[in-house]
């Protein structure tokens, strides 16, 4: 039975309102009976209360405040070396749940056969708006060959052939640490300590991500989605940075790879909803303008932290020319952005208030 291989951890920081709402889906789920967690990084709102209510109809919920906030990322770890079970599951607290299809779930779980389970691809959804473009299980069904092998579905899969599939997508796919269900001890002792090292790059999880490569995991891709990703921009200033110091903390966990190749893949690859290309280099200056645009602070130290991680990672020649266009593009006064990106930045609002 799955509660007897995997227990749930939800970590939690002043979103009692999503809680409340993420707690009521669990409730009516088949992973009711799971050992359930809730790590309250010390919320100043009601979630104690909202905790409090939901712990009577739980069979199994433990409910964990921290005496302070010890950030959201160390958080993540804290989840880590609280379970006990075969496989963790680690939600947020914002995201939203589609459990029509869930028995391929609960049988890789039980089956013990997998390093982790992916249970959601939020760049390439099988909930897809558009239904000419293909979701990863489409992708899977063409280019995965399990011709001769001992895979039994085109879903089971090794992470190496999953990035020559999914390219940087499986990067940054892995960086919502809801996105699978993982074997509890790939956070070994050293895989842990270097998650902590990281947690000052906003990504803990890249420990886990590196390791993926270099001990080739393998992977179950669930047959449906069964996270729907959080997207509240009225409380997720309060948990997200500004775009030069996420992509900053993002390329230096790159470094973590120890594959030319594959860490080549991963830092030239980078998302931005916003934005039709993922090329870095332009989605880092798009960055730069958006945060000059908007005022975000400390702008000069991601710059110059930016300027120094790509240099590690594309060498002296090609750092330096890149250095060039970044730190033109810094000098260029915040006015002149802010009157380019106020179009840009009304037509989110009409679309969020659509919402």
């Amino acid at each position: 039975m799955i509660e007897e291989k995997m227990e749930i951890i939800l970590i939690t920081y002043n979103r009692s309102k999503y809680l409340d709402n993420t707690l009521n889906q669990f409730l009516n789920s088949p992973f009711k009976n799971c050992k359930f967690t809730v790590l309250d990084n010390c919320s100043p709102d009601n979630t104690p209360e909202i905790c409090a209510k939901y712990e009577k109809l739980f069979p199994n919920m433990h409910i964990v405040r921290h005496s302070t906030n010890i950030g959201g990322n160390a958080n993540i770890l804290r989840a880590v070396e609280t379970s006990e079970s075969k496989y963790t599951w680690i939600l947020g607290d914002d995201d939203n749940y589609d459990f029509s299809t869930v028995d391929d779930v609960i049988d890789a779980v039980v089956s013990d056969k997998y390093d982790f389970i992916y249970v959601t691809s939020c760049l390439l959804p099988t909930n897809k708006k558009n239904p000419s473009d293909k979701s990863l299980n489409d992708i899977l069904e063409e280019e995965n060959n399990i011709t001769s092998t001992n895979k039994t579905s085109s879903r089971e899969i090794h992470v190496r052939e999953l990035i020559d599939i999914m390219k940087g997508k499986y990067f940054m796919d892995m960086a919502f640490i809801s996105a699978y269900i993982f074997r509890t001890d790939s956070y070994d002792s050293n895989t842990l300590i270097q998650a902590y090292d990281n947690v000052p790059n906003f990504f803990p999880q890249f420990a886990f991500i590196s390791k993926s490569v270099d001990e080739n995991y393998y992977v179950y891709k669930s047959k449906n989605d069964i996270i729907i990703q959080g997207d509240n921009p009225d409380t997720d200033s309060e948990h997200t940075y500004t775009f030069t110091k996420f992509y900053d903390g993002w390329l230096n966990s790159a470094l973590m790879l120890k594959d030319d190749n594959i860490r080549r893949i991963c830092y030239q690859n980078l998302d931005n909803h916003s934005l039709t290309t993922n090329y870095y280099i332009i989605v880092v200056l798009v960055a730069i303008m958006v945060d000059k645009a908007t005022g975000r602070p400390n702008i000069k130290n991601n710059v110059l932290s930016l300027i120094s991680v790509l240099y590690k990672l594309t060498g002296w020649i090609k750092g330096f020319l890149i250095s060039i266009l970044i730190l033109l593009v810094y000098v260029v006064p915040s006015g002149i952005y802010a009157r380019l990106y106020k179009p840009v930045y009304e037509k989110q609002q009409e679309r969020l208030g659509k919402n």
